[in-house]
């Protein structure tokens, strides 16, 4: 087995004193011209994650942060909190990367062929995805678009997040519902 090597870091990525990037796929799909685009924060531990941002996207980490495999998507905004722990792969998305209406979908299909001869993509809705301070996200779980997770809140693994989870709430489920308060 093969011991994971620090990331190439692009010119628009900030890494705070004291991080470790781990992984060679880390910016595989990073298109982003934002600047800065990603915002680490210090004393974070980011090893195997996938930082795929589309051209104006952000992403800002806090501080003392620790992932694995820990895969983001986003088109508009992520805001990870400090002292964040999320568990192996964690999906975090802003967008849902195509349209949600049937004809609009198809003519999304349409527009990334390679028939499309410069055919726009449809509008794809975005929103925010904003996690607070002290939060622990459990293993396989997913986080999408326009929500946000309080301070203190607790992901059970494997939860479906879509929609706002009060502070020092304990989620779970499919859809996750609030089970209980750490």
């Amino acid at each position: 087995m093969s011991e994971e090597k620090p990331a190439e870091i692009p010119r628009n990525v900030q890494i705070g004193e004291g991080s470790v990037l781990l992984g060679d796929q880390a910016f595989r799909r990073f298109f982003s011209e934002r600047d800065p685009a990603i915002v680490i924060g210090s004393h974070c531990h980011l090893e195997g994650v996938q930082l795929a941002l589309g051209k104006r996207a952000t992403l800002h980490i806090g501080d003392y942060v620790f992932a694995a495999h820990l895969i983001t998507l986003t088109e508009q905004e992520i805001r990870i909190g400090s002292y964040v722990f999320a568990s192996f792969n964690v999906v975090i998305a802003d967008t849902d990367f195509h349209p949600i209406d049937p004809a609009q979908r198809l003519m999304d299909a349409i527009a990334v062929s390679p028939l499309a001869r410069g055919r726009p993509r449809p509008p794809i809705a975005t929103a925010p995805v904003i996690i607070e301070d002290d939060v622990w996200i459990g293993p396989n779980s997913t986080i999408l678009k326009g929500v946000r997770i309080g301070a203190g809140a607790f992901i059970e693994p494997g939860s479906l997040v879509t929609r706002d989870v009060p502070p020092r709430a304990r989620v779970m489920g499919n859809p996750a519902q609030i089970v209980g308060e750490v």
